[in-house]
Order: C-alpha cells, then structure tokens, then sequence
C-alpha cells in the first residue's frame, strides 16, 4: 500500500495519545474522531493515515485517507501489530482539506472484526473485490486482490484478479497465520470489479493443466 507524506515532520503540535499499549490508544483515536497515523513498525517502515472508525477486542478497522485528502477505501489491522499511533501532524490541513473536498468521515460499515474470517466475509458483502495483504519477509506486505469464494479451517480462498483486469481460473489458499491486513472498498478496486467483470465459475485443481 502507497506510504502518504501529506504533512510536515518534526512538528510540536502533536498530540500523543495517553493510553496504555496499542489497544488503549486506537481507542482514544476511535473516540477523538480525528485524522491519524498508525504504525506497524514490524510489518511496515510506511505510515497508515486516516481515521479509526471502528473497533474490537483484536482488530481495528481505518478509513484511508488518499495524497488527494479523499477517503479512500478501508483497512483491517490487528491491533496487536501496531506500534504506534498519533494524531496526524497535519491534522489542520488534513481536516481542512477533507471539508474542502467535500468529504466527510466514513460511518462504519458492517464488518465484524471478530477474526480475519469474519472481517473477510462481512466486507466482501459490501464491496466486490478485497485485498489480502501477506506477510513477506523483504516488502512486509505482498496484496492478492480477488473475490472471496469461501475459506478453509486455517485459510481464505480467494479468486484472485490481476492488475490487467483478468480473472484467474482457479482459487488460492491463503493462511490466517500470514494475513498482515485486509483493504477493501478502495477506487482502484471498485474500478478494477468493473472492468473485470462476473468472474468465471472456479476450475476444480483436476482440471487445470498440469505445471
């Protein structure tokens, strides 16, 4: 996922959350309602900016914020995964810009952030296309981005689209141990679903070609 730079570094005003541990301090950034940047220095050397719309025990749920001060889609995270998180130093600009483009702060929508599954399920849902951000050991996060088409004991399967808008024939196993986040909702993706298209029924592994 792109790294934002829409503000200053090194600025004073910064108000850092009091709470103790990660989980104390999204939920102040939940019930402040202001534009934040969230850390997840052991997935990400990046920022995620925006504003934490929702929470659960493990997981957050963040309403991007674009370069282009528009919303922009939603990310899942575990709360365990986060560093860090501070009001955005650029909160003035960012709130400005936002007003001015005419946007305002995205209501929660249905996603039961219980567990990855869950979060899986209840955005695809919503929108037709998620990404599944996997861990990798040299880029933190590797996307899949496809159709949720069901899930296993320890894995989501998903029909995977790649970037020219092609559907892939079959589906993809993806572990619930690897999941690093989970995006939706973003333009890119909605205008990816719409170019792509009705995804073709999934081939069984019998009848693919042999590698």
């Amino acid at each position: 996922m792109a790294t934002i730079n829409h503000h200053r570094e090194g600025g004073n005003n910064v108000l850092q959350f009091r709470g103790r541990g990660a989980r104390a301090q999204m939920r102040e950034a939940l019930d402040a309602r202001v534009p934040v940047r969230v850390l997840r220095e052991k997935i990400s050397v990046g920022w995620t900016h925006g504003y934490v719309i929702g929470m659960s025990a493990e997981f957050a749920l963040i309403a991007e914020v674009s370069d282009a001060m528009r919303f922009d889609g939603f990310l899942a995270i575990a709360l365990s995964d986060v560093s860090h998180v501070e009001e955005d130093p650029g909160r003035e600009f960012v709130e400005r810009a936002l007003k001015l483009n005419e946007e305002t702060i995205p209501s929660f929508p249905q996603i039961d952030l219980a567990d990855w599954q869950t979060i899986a399920e209840s955005a695809s849902k919503e929108t037709p296309l998620i990404s599944l951000n996997m861990l990798d050991e040299e880029t933190g996060e590797v996307s899949y981005v496809g159709r949720l088409t069901g899930a296993e004991p320890d894995a989501l399967l998903l029909q995977e689209v790649d970037p020219n808008a092609n559907w892939y024939p079959d589906t993809g196993a993806y572990e619930f141990l690897a999941i690093g986040s989970i995006a939706f909702g973003t333009a890119y993706m909605l205008l990816l679903a719409r170019i792509a298209g009705v995804p073709p029924i999934p081939l069984p592994p019998e009848a693919l070609p042999a590698s």
